[in-house]
């Protein structure tokens, strides 16, 4: 039996044993040295901002997990107890790495204006929904007041998570952490976006294709690029996933979200872009008790994109029911507002017994070198995620 098909029922057990526990309710702030500032290039020339937070135990062969926040107006990686989570995810072996979005924090700079305005993947959509975009001299910054339509843009974005995965595979190759066994933890439309972004990864190789694999280009420079014979895929490494209060925007058709995974049309066909995600990619949908619409919104990720009552007719077994996990004392607390309070909440020690029980199925798997010199551009219109006027 795979690894990962055992992760729902040691999950189940593990959750079980935590709401029974009379382990005491204060736990011991973690001692975790500062995080290091590191910047990086997406492939349209903008430099993102990011915090490596180091396991420690022994961060080369340590897991990584990423931290995302929901792109808007004000949201940076800054607000919300995010570092409280890194600092008890590195006390527990974990390299933990968060990152500002492209025009949000620190993430302003357009450090190659030719490639950002000009490039045939995300150029034309940089310049419909950027403010300034034809001004002289050339607009060289970007900040989120910039955007004419932040939503229609949002598909964009998935260029920074391309350019995360790439640095971080980068660190691999340096032999800095361990990027075989990555999680995702994600707070409200983050889940959209990292549902997304797992599809564009189990259609991505997780290893540099050599120029014979490689059909028309001599190098590999987007996803999907069409390649020669079998190869191993990004997604996966990416070990499970946790998403806080997951929602999805209400421009963003159910139909878009669960192409990404089930992809089961009304004739009973199916035609999902990665199937897989929902067999090796656990996820654990938590909201706040009294929430009813974060409640609906998991529901939705769990039952409909997850498929996660099954379908004997396509095959699919039912997944773990304790993946919903409504938080007992969360009211109506949304997202990252989840996080901070683990004495009455119990959140982060949630996460943790969830994110330990997949790791105990995931521990022997090694650092493999990566081979990737830069990272690479999506095209978005191959996922049906092209952005739009609204």
């Amino acid at each position: 039996m795979r690894r990962w098909m055992a992760a729902p029922l040691l999950f189940a057990v593990a959750v079980a044993l935590l709401l029974s526990s009379d382990a005491p309710k204060a736990l011991a702030q973690a001692k975790a040295a500062p995080p290091e500032e590191e910047t990086f290039l997406t492939a349209d020339g903008i430099q993102l901002h990011g915090l490596f937070h180091k396991s420690t135990k022994t961060p080369p062969t340590d897991p990584v997990v990423i931290l995302l926040y929901p792109p808007g107006k004000d949201n940076n990686m800054l607000k919300g107890d995010w570092v409280g989570l890194a600092n008890r995810l590195t006390e527990a072996g974990y390299n933990v790495f968060r990152f500002d979005w492209r025009g949000h924090g620190k993430s302003n700079d357009i450090k190659d204006t030719g490639k950002f305005w000009q490039n045939p993947f995300t150029g034309y959509w940089n310049k419909q929904f950027i403010k300034g975009a034809n001004s002289k001299p050339i607009k060289d910054t970007f900040f989120y007041k910039d955007l004419t339509n932040p939503v229609a843009y949002a598909p964009v974005i998935l260029t920074d998570l391309a350019a995360v995965r790439a640095h971080l595979d980068s660190k691999n190759d340096a032999g800095d952490v361990n990027t075989s066994s990555i999680y995702l933890i994600g707070s409200e439309a983050a889940a959209t976006i990292g549902m997304a972004w797992l599809a564009i990864e189990w259609n991505r190789p997780a290893f540099n294709p050599t120029p014979n694999q490689l059909v028309f280009n001599p190098r590999y420079e987007f996803v999907p690029q069409q390649i020669r014979g079998d190869f191993d895929t990004g997604g996966a490494d990416i070990s499970g996933a946790v998403w806080l209060s997951p929602a999805r925007p209400a421009t963003v058709s159910p139909a878009v979200v669960k192409s990404f995974v089930s992809g089961i049309l009304p004739n009973g066909l199916r035609m999902p872009l990665a199937p897989k995600i929902r067999d090796n990619n656990p996820m654990l949908f938590m909201f706040g008790a009294g929430d009813k619409n974060g409640a609906q919104q998991a529901a939705f990720f769990h039952n409909e994109v997850l498929v996660g009552k099954g379908d004997a007719k396509n095959g699919l077994r039912p997944l773990q029911e304790k993946y919903l996990f409504p938080v007992k004392n969360g009211g109506k607390l949304i997202g990252v507002e989840l996080l901070g309070n683990d004495e009455q909440l119990g959140t982060e020690k949630t996460i943790m017994e969830f994110l330990t029980t997949i790791q105990q199925g995931r521990k022997q798997i090694t650092r493999k070198q990566r081979g990737y010199n830069g990272t690479y551009f999506i095209k978005l219109d191959a996922f049906g995620i092209v952005p739009m006027n609204q």
